[in-house]
């Protein structure tokens, strides 16, 4: 089992080295054991990055093994060419170490002010994902398409990784699942997601796979908050952040489970924040974190979980994550310390 992480923004404005705590949290997780950490991309959001990349290649730069990437990157916001130069730097400063996580994100401004059409999105994305692949695996080439034409040319620097970088592919539709099976490497499950819906994709996704005839792999995304004792954090954390994340969720809900509770929520029904994170959250003490991914993958069979430590809150928040860097580090060694282990 792979374990990787999101990195929360911690921000310093007007120190020295404003994102030392950022940096600092990829450090632990590299001691922990993560496999990879990835940071988010919103524009016009205080609590999110516009420029994730250049984030990403300052990561890589302080860390040695460490696996970075993207989760997600809005790619059809932004020209794919452009985006293949970036990765390929990267891979070229963390010798082989990034892997580019794409979705389509849910705020139409950012589309707008990049040019770009939001309700074209899905095809954006198709043809973006294309343009990677054959810039970063074919020289002295051109490319006739709807969105973007160029010259033959070649993408400089190469990447390091062979054939590419890794692709994720995030979505929950049947059209992007099966856009995740044809053009990615991987898929890349919504932490919103419940358990059912995303044993439902997967059955979308597997069979994609097997018509296209590309390999399966994919990465289930959670929400986590991890301490020493269940009962301390169902008590003074869990009603919080998933009051928090619902707030989140109401942003971006695109699948019809997320859409029905909270119609449940709207109606007036009281549910409780263990049962929302019953099947959606990492949440409790180690033994309790262990449990949650066992079931996880004997349901699904994954091999790669992903935490996201306290993240998920409304990106218009100065932060878009709950707790301090000293709480989220403790999670960070914890999770290292004790839940790793269990899988190894």
């Amino acid at each position: 089992m792979d374990f990787s992480m999101s990195l929360p923004l911690l921000v310093e404005p007007g120190g020295r080295d404003p994102y030392r705590e950022t940096f600092e949290l990829a450090r632990i997780a590299e001691a922990s054991g993560f496999h990879t950490v990835t940071i988010g991309h919103h524009h016009f959001m205080p609590g999110n990055l516009g420029d994730p990349l250049t984030f990403l290649a300052a990561v890589a730069a302080r860390t040695d093994t460490l696996r970075v990437g993207t989760g997600i990157f809005q790619l059809p916001v932004h020209n794919p060419i452009r985006v293949a130069e970036q990765v390929a730097l990267i891979d070229q400063i963390s010798g082989g170490r990034i892997s580019l996580g794409v979705g389509m994100g849910w705020w139409p401004l950012e589309y707008e002010v990049h040019g770009s059409e939001f309700r074209r999105r899905g095809a954006r994305m198709e043809e973006a994902l294309k343009i990677l692949r054959h810039v970063w695996t074919t020289e002295n080439t051109g490319w006739e398409g709807e969105f973007w034409s160029f010259p033959d040319l070649t993408v400089h620097p190469r990447p390091v990784q062979d054939p590419h970088p890794p692709l994720w592919v995030a979505g929950v539709a049947d059209v992007a699942v099966d856009r995740a099976a044809r053009l990615g490497d991987a898929w890349l499950c919504g932490p919103v997601q419940s358990l059912g819906k995303a044993q439902s994709c997967l059955d979308v996704y597997r069979a994609s796979c097997a018509a296209h005839g590309t390999r399966p792999d994919w990465i289930l995304r959670r929400y986590a908050w991890l301490g020493t004792d269940h009962d301390q954090v169902a008590a003074d954390v869990l009603p919080h952040y998933v009051d928090g994340l619902m707030d989140h969720w109401r942003e971006s809900a695109e699948d019809d489970t997320e859409k029905a509770l909270f119609a449940r929520l709207d109606a007036g029904e009281k549910i409780s924040a263990e049962e929302i994170a019953a099947d959606r959250l990492l949440w409790g003490s180690p033994d309790d974190v262990i449990g949650q991914v066992r079931r996880y993958a004997d349901a699904t069979g994954c091999t790669h979980v992903h935490a996201a430590f306290g993240a998920g809150l409304p990106g218009n928040h100065a932060r878009a994550s709950l707790g301090t860097f000293d709480e989220i580090a403790a999670m960070v060694k914890l999770f290292g310390r004790e839940v790793i282990p269990a899988f190894r």
